[in-house]
C-alpha cells in the first residue's frame, strides 16, 4: 500500500464572536420597537417560543446555536403534506377498485403512479404561476453584510423561502436567484444550508461569470466548519481547467452534447426490453434462457444506464436544460429501476464527489468506527470477521441494487441522512414522486408479468434476484474498484473535534490533488471497457471535471496525465479491470488483517 496521507487538524484559536442566534433572529426578524413594552400576551408567547426553540439548541463553542432542521428527526412539513397526498391517492384508488369496482385490481399500483405523478406536476405548475405572480423573491430576512455564521445558523436556510450557501468561508444569500440560476432550481436547493466551495469550482470550471454573480449576494462570512475542507488551489485545477476548457474550443466541442448519449443508451435499452419479454413474458420457454436474459436484463436495463446517461444526468452534463437531468435521470433510476435519483444526488454528488475517501464525511465509506459490515479505512475497529472480507464481500455486494430500493426511503425521505450528509427539506411534490414511481415499478416488475402472463411466483421471484443480483455487482464493482483499492489515498473527517475547532479537519492535500490521489483509472483506450463502464474506467477525469459527458473522457485524461506529469502528482491507473478488481480486493485482505495499525492519522 502506497504511504498515506495525513489530514492536520486547524488550530485556531477558538472563536468567541459568534453571533448569538436568539441576537441574529433579532437582527433578521421583527425587532421590538425602542421604548414599546411586550403586552403579557406577547411576553408569555416570547416564553413558550424560548421553550420550544431551546429543544432544538445545543453548544458550538459555548455559544447556543440552532440545530439545522435535518437533525430533527421529525417529519417535515413537507413530508406531512405529502402524506396527506399520497393517503388520499390511495384511498381514492382502493375505493374504485375494491368498492366502486370501476376500476380493475391489477391497475392498482398503476393507479398510484399516474395519479402521484399527476399531482407532482400539478403542483410544479401552481408553484410556477405562483411565483411568477410573486415576482422575484426577496430574501426572507434583510440582512447587512459582515455577519458571522456558524455551520448550523447557515444550514437552517437550506429552501426556497431561505436559500444560503457558503463558498470560500464567505456565506451568500441566493434565495432571490433560484429562479434565474443556469443550473436550475433544484441543483442549486441541492447545495444550499451547506459549504459548497469545491461543488461551485468544478461545476463551474471554464468559465468565472459564477464569481462575478455572487458577488452581490455576499451577506458575512463562516466561523465554524461542518465537514473537512481543503487547501486552496496552487494553480493545479486552474490550469487543468483552462487546458481542458481550450480543447473544447479549438475542437469546437459541446462538452455536455446531448445526442451521443442517446446513441449510446438506446442499444442497451433494446436488448434490455428483449431480454424483460424473454424472462418475464414467457413463462413456458425454457428455465435456463430466461435466467440468463434476466441476468442480462439486470445489466443492460438497469446496470449500463445507471453508470451511463443516469450518472450523467445527476452530475447535470447531459445537455445544458435542467429537464433533460430531471427526465433522464428520473426515468432510468426512478421509474425503470425503482431507486430515487434525490437519494443518488445526496450520496454521490454533495458527499462523495467531494469528501473522496473521506471517511467521516463521505457516504461511500463506512460512517463509524465499529459496527460496519466491513473494514477499509484503518480508523476502524478490527474484529475477527474481517480476516474473511474479501471472501464474504463479493458475495454479499450482489444486495447493492435491493439495498438502494430501500434505502432512500429508510434514510433520505425518514431521517434526512445519507449517512454523513445532512438532506435538505425535500419538496412535497418529490415526495408524492417517490410513491408514483415506486408504484409504477412494482406494476411493472411484478403485476404485469404475474397477472398478465402467468408467471410462476417461484420463477418470478427467481428471475427477480438475478436481474436484481447481476445489476448489484455491475454497480459495486464498477464504483468500488475505483476508489477502494491499494494505491488510492484515504483521509479522516475529526468529527469529535465540531464544534471545537472552527475548522475540525483540514484534508492534507488541495481538492483536485486529492480526486486524483483517491481515484483509480483502467483500461485507458479501450473502447468496450469506456461503454460498459459508462466511462468509469476514466474516474479521475470525472471526478476532476463531473460536468463534461462521459464521452469525452478519452479525450481529455491525456491533458490530465501530462499536467500531472508536469507537477509530480501521482496518477493511479491499471492495465485491465482484472487488475482494478484484484486491487480492490487485496485492499480488503490487507484492512482484514489483525493488529494493522493505524497509518491515518491527525497531526
Amino acid at each position: 500500500m502506497p504511504e498515506s496521507s495525513s489530514i492536520s487538524a486547524v488550530t485556531k484559536p477558538k472563536v468567541t464572536s459568534l453571533l448569538d442566534p436568539a441576537q441574529l433572529d433579532q437582527s433578521l426578524h421583527k425587532a421590538q420597537a425602542p421604548g414599546q413594552a411586550p403586552t403579557q400576551a406577547q411576553a408569555q408567547a416570547d416564553a413558550e417560543q424560548k421553550r420550544a426553540e431551546s429543544k432544538d439548541r445545543h453548544i458550538v463553542d459555548g455559544v447556543h446555536a440552532p440545530l439545522p432542521s435535518s437533525y430533527v428527526k421529525g417529519m417535515t412539513e413537507q413530508g406531512v403534506q405529502a402524506w396527506m397526498i399520497v393517503i388520499s391517492i390511495m384511498f381514492f384508488t382502493l375505493a374504485m377498485a375494491y368498492y366502486v369496482k370501476a376500476l380493475p385490481q391489477w391497475a392498482v399500483f398503476l393507479s398510484f403512479a399516474i395519479l402521484g405523478e399527476a399531482s407532482a406536476y400539478l403542483i410544479d405548475f401552481t408553484s410556477y404561476v405562483a411565483r411568477k405572480l410573486r415576482g422575484k423573491p426577496q430574501p426572507a430576512s434583510k440582512i447587512e453584510k459582515g455577519g458571522k455564521y456558524t455551520w448550523e445558523q447557515v444550514a437552517q436556510h437550506n429552501t426556497e423561502k431561505s436559500a444560503w450557501i457558503s463558498i470560500r468561508g464567505k456565506v451568500y444569500d441566493v434565495t432571490s436567484f433560484l429562479d434565474s440560476h443556469p443550473g436550475g432550481r433544484e441543483m442549486l436547493l441541492l447545495c444550499c444550508g451547506r459549504d459548497a466551495t469545491d461543488l461551485f469550482i468544478s461545476y463551474h470550471p471554464f468559465t468565472n461569470k459564477p464569481e462575478q454573480v455572487l458577488n452581490k449576494f455576499e451577506i458575512g462570512t463562516m466561523v465554524t466548519f461542518e465537514h473537512p475542507i481543503y487547501p486552496e488551489d496552487t494553480g493545479f485545477y486552474k490550469t487543468l481547467a483552462e487546458r481542458v476548457s481550450k480543447y473544447f474550443e479549438e475542437k469546437k466541442i459541446d462538452h455536455k452534447a446531448l445526442p451521443t448519449a442517446f446513441l449510446r443508451m438506446i442499444p442497451a435499452y433494446i436488448v434490455g426490453l428483449a431480454c424483460f419479454i424473454t424472462a418475464y413474458l414467457h413463462p413456458n420457454w425454457n428455465l435456463g434462457l430466461r435466467v440468463l436474459a434476466a441476468i442480462i436484463y439486470g445489466i443492460t436495463a438497469q446496470g449500463i444506464p445507471l453508470t451511463g446517461w443516469m450518472h450523467d444526468a445527476s452530475h447535470a452534463s447531459i445537455g445544458h436544460n435542467e429537464w433533460w437531468w430531471f427526465i433522464i435521470g428520473r426515468a432510468s433510476l426512478d421509474w425503470i429501476a425503482g431507486s430515487s435519483m434525490i437519494s443518488w444526488r445526496n450520496q454521490h454528488v454533495i458527499g462523495h464527489h467531494i469528501y473522496t475517501n473521506v471517511m467521516g464525511a463521505d457516504p461511500d465509506l463506512p460512517v463509524f468506527k465499529d459496527g460496519d459490515a466491513r473494514r477499509v479505512v484503518e480508523q476502524q475497529v478490527w474484529k475477527t470477521i474481517y480476516k474473511y472480507q474479501h471472501l464474504y464481500m463479493p458475495v454479499v455486494y450482489c444486495v447493492l441494487g435491493l439495498k438502494s430500493r430501500y434505502q432512500d426511503i429508510a434514510e433520505i425521505f425518514m431521517t434526512h441522512f445519507n449517512g454523513p450528509i445532512r438532506v435538505n427539506p425535500i419538496s412535497v411534490q418529490d415526495n408524492v414522486r417517490q410513491f408514483a414511481s415506486k408504484s409504477f415499478w412494482i406494476f411493472f416488475r411484478f403485476v404485469i408479468p404475474h397477472v398478465f402472463f402467468n408467471l410462476p411466483v417461484k420463477h418470478h421471484i427467481l428471475l427477480f434476484l438475478c436481474s436484481e443480483f447481476a445489476t448489484g455487482y455491475w454497480l459495486a464493482f464498477n464504483f468500488q474498484v475505483s476508489h477502494v483499492t491499494t494505491v488510492a489515498d484515504y483521509y479522516y473527517s475529526d468529527v469529535d473535534k465540531r464544534g471545537v475547532e472552527p475548522v475540525h479537519t483540514l484534508v492534507g492535500a488541495e481538492w483536485a490533488v486529492s480526486q486524483v490521489q483517491t481515484t483509480i483509472d483502467y483500461a485507458h483506450e479501450d473502447p468496450i471497457a469506456t461503454y460498459l463502464s459508462g466511462g468509469l474506467n476514466y474516474q479521475t477525469a470525472h471526478h476532476l471535471f463531473p460536468t463534461v459527458a462521459q464521452y469525452h473522457y478519452p479525450k481529455i485524461t491525456p491533458i490530465i496525465l501530462d499536467e500531472c506529469k508536469k507537477r509530480g502528482i501521482r496518477y493511479n491507473v491499471f492495465p485491465d479491470f482484472r487488475t482494478a478488481l484484484f486491487g480492490h480486493l487485496a485492499h480488503l485482505k490487507q484492512m482484514g488483517k489483525e493488529g494493522r495499525k493505524p497509518e491515518l492519522k491527525l497531526e
